[in-house]
């Protein structure tokens, strides 16, 4: 099952009882999925959707509202094998509903006494969502829920009414749509939290946390492996400078004969490990930059020495 499939599953589950809140569900249902048909100079409602819980919750929605005769016809979509398109038509109390949501009206202006609360709303938000929008699965780290529509002037209305709660959606144009859409992992939360989604929020952060963790364990784990081959490289390079120096006879001091020493005996220790055990070893402190600053002078002399041979 997909993510928004999850989040769908829980939303449709949501009920309501207040009239204005389920009006404002149905003013987005028909505004989003819905059109009028005119038939034999006889008008109807038609709602389309391949979700058949979506299409459930509509036509309850309709059945509570309005009281009104109805139509479910299935139709068998084949294309890229696409689920069965579930129409719902409205046949009778046409001219009521369309009084009430004014849905030939400008949506910016009829809308407002219906989603004059912040209830109303959310209910406009959560039918939206149902009709036309997806968010893609948390796993990955491209996060992406977005709205689309046919009538940029539903989307602005969206976008207008998630400026409520803090939740600016972004819209552009994809073929002969228009999407309204998040990219920010905490406002996407925000969003399903607000439209009462839940338990699908506690999902998508748990795997959101969880491959932020694991990614955050990938990274150190690379810049451990690629600081160990920074160190054997240095190591090589100290243990050849060091041979250069014993090819010839000749006495160095002794601090630079502890660090030859130290080398030739510990191949693999980086430079934090040899300071501890050349604090084990002769029983003296010495800092990283102490070491560093002897085994750039045995450095130095090697070039020396390559450079007279």
């Amino acid at each position: 099952m997909s993510f928004t499939k999850i989040v769908k599953e829980e939303l449709v589950s949501i009920p309501i009882e207040n009239v204005n809140e389920k009006l404002a569900e149905f003013l987005a249902f028909v505004s989003f999925n819905g059109n009028i048909v005119i038939s034999k100079e006889k008008r109807l409602i038609e709602f389309k959707t391949n979700n058949p819980t979506v299409g459930k919750r509509f036509l309850l929605a309709t059945k509570s509202l309005y009281n009104t005769e109805t139509k479910l016809i299935k139709k068998e979509q084949f294309k890229l094998k696409k689920k069965p398109q579930i129409i719902i038509q409205i046949l009778t109390n046409i001219k009521e509903i369309l009084s009430e949501i004014k849905l030939l009206d400008d949506i910016d202006h009829s809308s407002d006494l219906i989603l004059s609360t912040i209830e109303s709303k959310v209910s406009f938000l959560r039918a939206a969502f149902l009709c036309s929008g997806s968010v893609n699965n948390p796993i990955k780290s491209n996060y992406h829920l977005e709205i689309s529509s046919e009538r940029i002037d539903l989307l602005n209305l969206l976008k207008k009414i998630c400026l409520n709660f803090d939740l600016e959606f972004k819209i552009s144009k994809r073929r002969k749509k228009f999407i309204a859409y998040l990219k920010d992992a905490e406002k996407i939360s925000d969003f399903l939290m607000r439209i009462g989604a839940q338990n699908s929020v506690f999902k998508f952060e748990d795997i959101r946390i969880k491959r932020d963790f694991n990614n955050s364990i990938n990274r150190i784990i690379n810049c451990e492996i690629a600081n160990e081959k920074k160190s054997l490289k240095t190591s090589v390079e100290q243990i050849k400078d060091i041979k250069t120096l014993l090819s010839i006879k000749q006495e160095y001091n002794e601090k630079l004969k502890k660090v030859i020493d130290l080398r030739l005996k510990n191949k693999d220790a980086n430079l934090r490990e040899l300071t501890i055990i050349y604090e084990k070893i002769y029983n003296e402190p010495i800092s990283k930059s102490g070491l560093n600053h002897r085994f750039q002078k045995i450095k130095q002399i090697a070039k020396y020495i390559r450079g007279t041979n």
